[in-house]
Order: structure tokens, then C-alpha cells, then sequence
């Protein structure tokens, strides 16, 4: 390994060897498994993990001395671990190990760096353990709870089986904390936790086979010994630096599922559009806001305090495709037959028309009708533009009496419906195109994922209810006859 992780590896050892008394900053939350390189590993377990800083011998130096007699005393140290558990390594390579630690306290520029040295450590051994894009999150997560089976009730309650995606993980996590193999009393009365670690792996293997038998997974024989071999993975080279943050690991495994359940909603709505009026959309999106509540109960569950869910975001007005010879027909059928706003007025909006002038006629007729009684609405716009009250971007008085003569009475129901379908298809598509943008943020919290689509859901839900009250409106009273 280069660069600045293995430059702030070197750098916080120089420092400790530099000056021990750095090691108290570092000891209680960084750890020797946290290191890339296995010798740095080594140096850094014997010096910090085992408290080689604070040797007598160290104390009684000169400070001007200190480093030296640090820098032998970890090579002694590591040369006797070396005897003692078989280290292949020859007598040439132990001077390498000499030099290389005797150089250390000279490259460090001030030895009062070391925490931040220590975090930058931390943070590559956390990308090293989830992945940049927490793509090994799930191994962790099983990885601590195998480490230390107390983890398994921190997780128990909002994370799910179904957040995991790999089948075997699937498995191994349903068997691990959904079904409490973490707390079977096989495992209190080890004392060791190397002990835990090894009798509640093999309890998961025979587990997994139990399972299989009874539930009759199609799992040819040739594959037992591959996911043997991938749970003594997870006890061994895939094992996490901090298993005590198994919550946190957990809550990267729920980020992700969080993402693709809000995608795979995002998608399912967005083929309702595929049908003329999209009339599946309101259940596709009262469906996907239960979604999101329970998401965002767990989310809440597992970051351990309540409101920490984004807000609902407003969503922001954007242009739509005209429908001006619908929007047409529908003003003059008004206007000649002002009578129908008593149901087209339950569920037609102004915000239904795509252009100003048509969105202000609508308002005037509705106000018309709704302040006035039985009134002529041609006459009331035709004098309202021939004042020079009208709006920007009003029609020309001309185009309202053409609208008037044009006028159908009765067709307003059916095709202020069109104008209504054509809203929620424009207004779900803006849903689903904000929530995939969203989804698709890599800084985007769990939390404004799920604020971001339950606004804009929320927003598409009420054009979906209308459109439902519209649809039903038209059935019930069918076109009227001229």
C-alpha cells in the first residue's frame, strides 16, 4: 500500500516512537487490525495494543534516548512473538525490520500530528472494511456479530434479513440474529472469545444445513464446502477491526437497501405510466409512502434517536407538455354551460392548464360561478378584458368569444378528465425523475432519501386522488347530450 494511508501509517508510529506519550491519544479507539500493512500491524500491536510505550525502560531514558531504546525494545518484542508463533522470517529480514523501525521517529515532522495521523487510519480501515461504497458492509455486519455474538441484539429490530443482499448472507444473518443463534447458551459459558467465535461459526454451518434440510434448498452437495470455507473467511482474513460498531455497519447494509427499495418504488410507479392515465399510480404511490414510513421508523431505530429522517422537500414547479385543443374544449364547453362546475370544479384545477391566460379564464369562471350563481361567464371575462383587468399573459377577448361560439355543452367531465390525467403522469414522472436523482446522490443521507420521495410522492398522491375522484365523477354522470 502507497500514498497518504500508508504515509499516516509510518507517520503515527514515528510519532508514538517519537514521543510515547502519544500513544495515550490513540489506544483507546484505534487498533492494530486497523493497519494495511502487516508489519506496521505488528509494530503498531506490540508498541500501542500491548502497551509497549509505557516500558519502565522508556520512562527512565533521556528523552533524547527514548525513541532508540523504544524502537529495540519492539524489535526484541516482535522477534519473540516470531519464535513463539512461527513467523517464517529470516535473519537477513529481521535487520530489514531493525533499520525500518529505527527509521520511523526520523520521518515524522511533529510527533503532536499522531491523532490526526490515527484518524486518517481509521478512516481507510473503515473503507477497507464497507468498501467505498459500502459494497462489504454485509460481510462486515456478519463478521462482528461472529467477533462478538453480543452485537446481535444492538441489530436485532431494524435490520432485516431482506436488507442483505448476497442469498448465502441472507441466510447466514436470518439464522445469526433474526433467529438468536448470537444468544444460545452454548456461547456464555466461553470464556475466551476466540472460543465464541469459533463454536458459534460451526453452530452457523450446521445451522445453514439443518435449514436447508427442512426446508428443501435445491443445494447440490459440491457447495457445502465453498460457504464452509466463507464463514471461516468472515472468522479470519474478512474479520472487522471494531466487531463493537457492528451497528454502524448495520446501518450501512440498511443505507443501501434503503436506496434500492426507494428505486425499485420509484420504478414501479413509473411504469404505471405505461397505461393511458396512469389509473394504477395512486396505489403504486400509497404503497411506496407505507414504504417509506416504515423505512424511516427503522432508520430512526437504528441511528438510535427519533426525527432524524429528513424532511419532506416541496417539490418545485416545472413546465409541462401543452394540451391547448383539450384545454380548448374544455373552456368552451364552460363557458357555453357553466353548469358543470358543480362536479368538474371538485377535482379540475387551474394548475391543470398549461398556459397563463387559459389557468386565468378557468379562475374566472369558477369565481363566477361559485361568487354570482347562474351568470353568463362569456360576458363577465369578455368585459373583464375590454376593462384591461386581465392578467399577464391573458387570452385576447377575441379568443374567449371564439371559445363561447365553439362551445359543447355536457363534454367538460370527460375531458377535464384528460386535462387531470395528463397532470399525474406529468406530476409522477417529476416524482420519479427527482427521487432516482436522489437515490443516485452518493452524499445523500438515508434520511434525505426518504424526505426527498415522500414529498414528492405526497405531492403526486393528491393529483392521483383526483384524478380517482374525476374518473369516478365521469362514470357516474356520463357525457350530457346536446
Amino acid at each position: 500500500m502507497s500514498g497518504p494511508e500508508a504515509y499516516c501509517e509510518e507517520a503515527l508510529l514515528g510519532s508514538v516512537l517519537q514521543d510515547p506519550r502519544r500513544a495515550l491519544e490513540v489506544r483507546d479507539w484505534l487498533r492494530a487490525e486497523d493497519f494495511a500493512d502487516p508489519w506496521r500491524r505488528e509494530i503498531y500491536r506490540v508498541l500501542v495494543d500491548q502497551h509497549l510505550y509505557a516500558h519502565p525502560l522508556v520512562a527512565a531514558a533521556a528523552p533524547a534516548q527514548r525513541a532508540q531504546v523504544l524502537g529495540r525494545l519492539v524489535v526484541e518484542d516482535l522477534y519473540a512473538r516470531a519464535g513463539a508463533d512461527g513467523w517464517q522470517v529470516s535473519g537477513g529480514d529481521w535487520q530489514q525490520v531493525a533499520a525500518y523501525v529505527t527509521s520511523l521517529p526520523a520521518g515524522v515532522p511533529n510527533a503532536a500530528n499522531a491523532a490526526q495521523y490515527g484518524r486518517v487510519v481509521a478512516q481507510a480501515s473503515l473503507e477497507r472494511t464497507v468498501g467505498v461504497r459500502g459494497e462489504f458492509a454485509e460481510r462486515a455486519v456478519l463478521a462482528a456479530v461472529l467477533a462478538r455474538p453480543e452485537e446481535g441484539a444492538r441489530l436485532a429490530g431494524w435490520l432485516k434479513a431482506a436488507d442483505f443482499q448476497d442469498p448465502w448472507l441472507v441466510q447466514m444473518y436470518k439464522a445469526l440474529v433474526e433467529e438468536k443463534l448470537y444468544a444460545h447458551p452454548a456461547l456464555t459459558i466461553r470464556s475466551s472469545p476466540a472460543d465464541r467465535q469459533q463454536v458459534l461459526a460451526r453452530m452457523l454451518y450446521e445451522q445453514l444445513q439443518h435449514k436447508a434440510a427442512g426446508e428443501r434448498w435445491s443445494v447440490p452437495a459440491t457447495v457445502w464446502p465453498a460457504v464452509a470455507q466463507q464463514i471461516h473467511a468472515l472468522t479470519t482474513t474478512q474479520q472487522v477491526p471494531h466487531p463493537e460498531h457492528a451497528a454502524q455497519l448495520g446501518q450501512r447494509v440498511l443505507q443501501t437497501s434503503i436506496q434500492q427499495q426507494v428505486a425499485e418504488g420509484s420504478w414501479r410507479i413509473e411504469s404505471t405510466l405505461r397505461v393511458p392515465g396512469a389509473p394504477a399510480a395512486a396505489m403504486e404511490i400509497n404503497s411506496m409512502l407505507a414504504t417509506l414510513q416504515h423505512l424511516e421508523s427503522r432508520w430512526e431505530q437504528a441511528v438510535g434517536r427519533g426525527g432524524a429522517v429528513g424532511a419532506a422537500l416541496t417539490p418545485q414547479p416545472s413546465p409541462r407538455p401543452e394540451m391547448a385543443f383539450t384545454e380548448d374544449v374544455v373552456l368552451s364547453s364552460l363557458l357555453r354551460d357553466p353548469g358543470q362546475l358543480e362536479q368538474v370544479g371538485r377535482w379540475l384545477r387551474a394548475e391543470d392548464f398549461t398556459q397563463p391566460g387559459r389557468a386565468q379564464l378557468f379562475t374566472a369562471i369558477q369565481d363566477a360561478v361559485t361568487g354570482r350563481g347562474t351568470v353568463d361567464p362569456a360576458l363577465l371575462v369578455w368585459d373583464a378584458h375590454r376593462r384591461g383587468t386581465a392578467g399577464p399573459g391573458s387570452l385576447a377577448a377575441e379568443q374567449v368569444w371564439a371559445m363561447y361560439q365553439e362551445g359543447r355543452p355536457g363534454i367538460a367531465h370527460g375531458e377535464g378528465r384528460r386535462l387531470v390525467e395528463a397532470s399525474i403522469v406529468h406530476h409522477v414522472r417529476r416524482a420519479t425523475s427527482a427521487i432516482n436523482t436522489a437515490v443516485g446522490d452518493p452524499t445523500a443521507a438515508p434520511g434525505m432519501v426518504i424526505g426527498a420521495a415522500r414529498g414528492h410522492l405526497q405531492h403526486a398522491s393528491a393529483q392521483a386522488a383526483r384524478l380517482t375522484q374525476a374518473t369516478w365523477t365521469t362514470t357516474r354522470t356520463g357525457p350530457v347530450a346536446r
